[in-house]
């Protein structure tokens, strides 16, 4: 059932538009998401009401068990899917192109996902105690120094390679104007309402779940959780209708970032840490980061090349800021 619902989530937010859903109710609560949403709301009452007690001895798993984990995955795909569009069209202003239409929707987006993640929260009050910890504000000054070096360093590396290798390379910025803003912040939005919402709840509820399905010792616990999580993060950022060799590219690629990041907020328990490297990866592709140019202003690096050099120093450095972590964490995970 956890296998569905992931995969059910992971498609959902490219194939949403062929959900099953009645001609006579309106889309928002007449779809068949909706109606296994409702299911599950009335199976958590009913444990709510009963209580947490496991058959044969408290061991095994009831559906009940299960609700916390599903409502996460499918309330935010719901509400996703049908809530965003009307609420950015009567708070959006007139645009004058796609690219404004688009930066201001990541914006509202990002707020719409970080409200959300929440409501989300007290679904599994373990889950949502556990993400809060790691996003706290009092993290984020140590998350910001980590991640200015890490970008800093990133662009260091680089530029010494291209004099070694004989190229005067020097940094260009892209050009100030009011759209990079609005793409700068909706991404950094985004990116810190993504790692809320995987890398804390998602992935802190499925490892709280892993004993009740039998999964008990701590390092396979973690990379259960880990997994699962980073294949939900990657079915969700797959793009339909391009040859099968670049959708198994794209797979492998947020896969594997997905599982980096969760790696990382496991070591730091530092969602702010995360968020900014996430930030700055989403800058690379959209091209509104700062970049290394020859004489001719000519951009001579792809952003694969800032990125993987990034992710490699964003571990390096996750692992000196957890040595400088004071004490343990203060919420501990209920088995």
């Amino acid at each position: 059932m956890i296998g569905l619902t992931l995969l059910t989530a992971g498609i959902l937010r490219q194939f949403h538009d062929g959900t099953p859903g009645s001609p006579y109710v309106s889309g928002t609560v007449g779809s068949l998401l909706f109606a296994a949403i409702f299911f599950l709301l009335l199976v958590s009452a009913r444990e709510w009401q009963i209580g947490a007690v496991g058959g044969r001895g408290g061991k095994g798993i009831r559906l009940g068990s299960l609700t916390p984990l599903l409502l996460i995955l499918l309330v935010e795909k719901w509400a996703s899917l049908t809530l965003y569009d009307p609420i950015f069209y009567s708070l959006a202003p007139p645009v004058a192109s796609q690219a404004e239409y688009d930066a201001w929707y990541k914006v509202l987006g990002g707020v719409l996902l970080i409200l959300l993640c929440v409501l989300l929260g007290a679904f599994s009050r373990p889950a949502g105690a556990r993400t809060w910890d790691r996003s706290r504000p009092s993290r984020f000054p140590a998350a910001a120094v980590a991640t200015l070096a890490v970008v800093a360093a990133t662009y260091g590396l680089l530029w010494m390679l291209s004099l070694a290798l004989g190229g005067g390379l020097h940094l260009a910025w892209p050009p100030p104007q009011p759209l990079l803003i609005w793409i700068l912040v909706g991404q950094a939005l985004l990116a810190f309402g993504e790692e809320v919402y995987y890398r804390g709840l998602v992935l802190s509820e499925l490892k709280r779940l892993s004993p009740r399905l039998g999964i008990r010792k701590p390092g396979l616990r973690r990379w259960f959780a880990l997994v699962a999580m980073a294949t939900l993060f990657s079915l969700e950022h797959i793009a339909p209708g391009l040859p099968r060799q670049e959708i198994l590219r794209q797979l492998v690629f947020a896969f594997a970032l997905g599982l980096l990041f969760g790696l990382i907020a496991i070591v730091t328990h530092n969602l702010h840490y995360a968020a900014g490297i996430h930030a700055w990866i989403n800058w690379q592709l959209l091209g509104t980061a700062p970049g290394l140019v020859n004489d001719s202003g000519v951009a001579v690096l792809p952003p694969g090349a800032y990125i993987g050099v990034g992710l490699i120093l964003a571990f390096l450095a996750a692992m000196v800021l957890a040595r400088l972590r004071p004490g343990a964490p203060q919420v501990h995970e209920q088995q």
